[in-house]
């Protein structure tokens, strides 16, 4: 003869199963007399506990079984995708306006910097695709729109992303080149033809590399796991697909970055140590910031004025904001039981492109002077007007 107690299944199952915790202290008291009856009830707390466990794996998230069902979560991260767009768009929008509006924002480092800002405006649109799947919990939000529309969004966000970093390593290479080598090399390396060639491969790159579905690579579409447009997690190249992607298109950048600005930084420390060894100080000029290095000395490095030394700063904290903003989402990569701060590491790397023109606006000398006088809309003021604004107030 067995009596179960109370106390005993208590002992048995967790506090947080409330399916058996509240079974009735009769049945619980009862006498059994045969042990098959027991085996039975025992069969059936293995299989609550179980079946608990499960749940608690899908929504809380346990490698490959980890879903983003959460609503709270992901209305929050949606609503920052949302924020991050509308500040995205109005700031990248500035970015490119001013340049079109100052000829002394017109140089050869500011045609990547709007490159930048023109990936970034495409980066806040893709979003929105996503903010929407989030939203939605039951699936793809909009029926009348097939998959393909989230397939396309994920894949010009990926390249967008490529292009970005891609991007940070050419003007880390344009200001290397500018501070540390001669004018006549600065105007060989940097003509209109070679730049436009370097603006295509920083599109042309990334977008080979996110075409890899097309040959069964990976997939595009909306993801099941984390309830977004991207990767298509369910593929059996998924992982394979990553692990490509994230190879060909962020290691050597990164590299290029770092190897550039530490050598501007030897090369910038050296040249003061000179000058205040001799008692002279570094120019303080504007001048040499412009297209306009064909005044330089064809021997002269291209730029090294106090300016120009604020301009490359500037430039620095770019990439110190994107590395920022990516590195939480690259190492929650890398450690596959974090899946479920994947969504939250995500949403921090879309923060980069709302950062850059907030940056531009503190820090770059040229574009706070040219974005306070659009602010206050005054635009006689602006240094150097170009012939496009000088044709639009002339109406």
């Amino acid at each position: 003869m067995f009596t179960v107690t109370s106390k005993m299944a208590t002992t048995i199952v967790p506090e947080n199963m409330a399916v058996v915790s509240n079974m009735s202290s009769d049945f619980l008291s009862s006498d059994f007399t045969t042990s098959d009856t027991l085996d039975a009830t025992s069969v059936s707390v293995n299989s609550i506990m179980t079946t608990t466990a499960m749940m608690e794996t899908t929504t809380q998230g346990d490698g490959r079984n980890f879903r983003f069902e959460d609503p709270v979560q992901r209305i929050i991260i949606g609503c920052v995708y949302c924020l991050v767009a509308v500040v995205g768009f109005a700031g990248n929008f500035m970015v490119i306006l001013a340049v079109i509006l100052s000829r002394k924002l017109q140089t050869r480092t500011n045609a990547f910097v709007v490159n930048l800002a023109v990936a970034d405006l495409v980066t806040c649109s893709t979003i929105l695709f996503t903010a929407l799947a989030l939203f939605s919990m039951n699936g793809w939000p909009l029926p009348g729109l097939p998959l393909i529309v989230c397939s396309v969004a994920a894949g010009l966000f990926y390249t967008s992303l490529g292009c970005s970093i891609i991007n940070l390593a050419l003007i880390a290479i344009n200001r290397f080149v500018l501070i540390t080598k001669s004018s006549r090399t600065y105007r060989s390396v940097y003509t209109p033809k070679k730049i436009a060639a370097m603006l295509v491969f920083t599109w042309g790159y990334p977008a080979l590399v996110c075409c890899f579905p097309l040959f069964g690579i990976g997939k595009w579409g909306y993801s099941e796991k984390y309830k977004a447009c991207g990767q298509d997690n369910s593929h059996e190249t998924s992982d394979l697909f990553s692990l490509l992607g994230s190879l060909l298109v962020y290691p050597i950048p990164l590299i290029i970055l770092f190897v550039c600005y530490f050598k501007i930084y030897r090369h910038i420390t050296g040249h003061m140590k000179k000058l205040s060894g001799k008692g002279v100080e570094l120019a303080d000029t504007s001048n040499l910031s412009s297209a306009s290095t064909k005044r330089l000395p064809r021997n002269q490095p291209a730029s090294f004025s106090k300016r120009q030394v604020e301009i490359t700063k500037n430039l620095f904290y770019v990439v110190c904001a994107f590395v920022a903003c990516l590195a939480p989402f690259a190492i929650s990569l890398m450690i596959p039981p974090s899946d479920p701060a994947i969504p939250w590491t995500g949403m921090i790397t879309i923060f980069n492109s709302a950062i850059n023109p907030i940056i531009y606006g503190a820090k770059h000398p040229h574009f706070k002077e040219v974005f306070r006088h659009m602010l206050r809309y005054r635009y006689h003021m602006i240094p150097e007007r170009s012939g496009c604004l000088r044709k639009i107030r002339s109406r």
